[in-house]
């Protein structure tokens, strides 16, 4: 999967590239099993007391919530929707208390311990800095949010509102015609557009660029759904700075997801059908 930053847009995030490689995708069986190993090995170095063995397995683990918490795994295995998060985490509080409980001295077990704490806190912001994560704020829950009201123009020509389609569930997708992972995300979108259409799903695909470009653009791709042009979108929704970036709004206005770049077909389609 790969995410596009704004080039036009300056902001601290590194990176000579629009688009860059983003995520590793995982599944949730292959991260316990990843997990499940981290367990044997810290079993193995408790039991033979070899605590470099036991700190190995630990490390493992702290590398799983690490990618849960940066989004490197994937939409799909963000912290607060992924099992082994909490697993990883678990772990690494069993691996606190086992080194604290170690019979050494108090500072040669609090400063390393400070020191593993200070390395992981500059690897996560190395990671987000750098945009080899998602967007910080898609690195949290949306917590049901209202989504907030703006105007649109849509290929008509006409003035509309995101809150004339209440009571449709919404998905929100900002674009731009130079992102590819915008190309390769919105056929997708457009399937889903189809497949649920019925139900009173809309895909509303927002462009910030020019009308004669995303004119010249849309002569010669169609999507299914609800293109519209925007001047500008209000702050929460991040549009304009990466590329692309999806919020689905359920029947009565709330955001219930948000994410970048084109995720699974599997779960797109389960997310989409919880809400109809």
């Amino acid at each position: 999967m790969r995410q596009c930053r704004n080039p036009d847009v300056a902001s601290s995030y590194a990176g000579q590239h629009a688009c860059r490689a983003t995520v590793q995708r995982m599944s949730t069986t292959q991260l316990l099993l990843i997990l499940a190993a981290a367990i044997l090995v810290i079993g193995a170095g408790l039991g033979f007391r070899r605590p470099a063995v036991a700190i190995l397995g630990f490390a493992i683990a702290a590398f799983v919530a690490v990618g849960h918490l940066s989004g490197r795994l994937g939409l799909e295995q963000l912290w607060f929707r992924a099992p082994s998060f909490y697993v990883a985490a678990a772990l690494l509080l069993v691996g606190i208390v086992w080194w604290l409980q170690r019979p050494l001295p108090l500072l040669r077990r609090v400063v390393p311990l400070a020191g593993i704490f200070a390395f992981g806190a500059a690897l996560f912001a190395f990671m987000l800095l750098n945009g080899r994560g998602a967007p910080p704020a898609m690195l949290m829950p949306t917590m049901n949010r209202a989504a907030p009201d703006f105007a649109f123009v849509d290929a008509s020509g006409a003035s509309r509102r995101l809150s004339d389609l209440k009571g449709d569930v919404v998905l929100i997708n900002f674009w731009a015609t130079w992102c590819a992972p915008c190309r390769r995300e919105m056929p997708l979108l457009a399937k889903m557009q189809r497949e649920y259409e019925p139900q009173r799903f809309r895909v509303l695909y927002l462009s910030l660029e020019e009308p004669e470009v995303v004119d010249t653009f849309l002569k010669a791709n169609h999507f299914d759904g609800i293109q519209g042009r925007i001047a500008q979108a209000p702050p929460f929704y991040d549009a304009g700075r990466f590329y692309p970036l999806s919020y689905l709004v359920d029947r009565h206005g709330q955001v219930v997801a948000r994410w970048s770049g084109r995720p699974g077909e599997a779960w797109l389609s389960d997310t989409i059908a919880r809400q109809l």
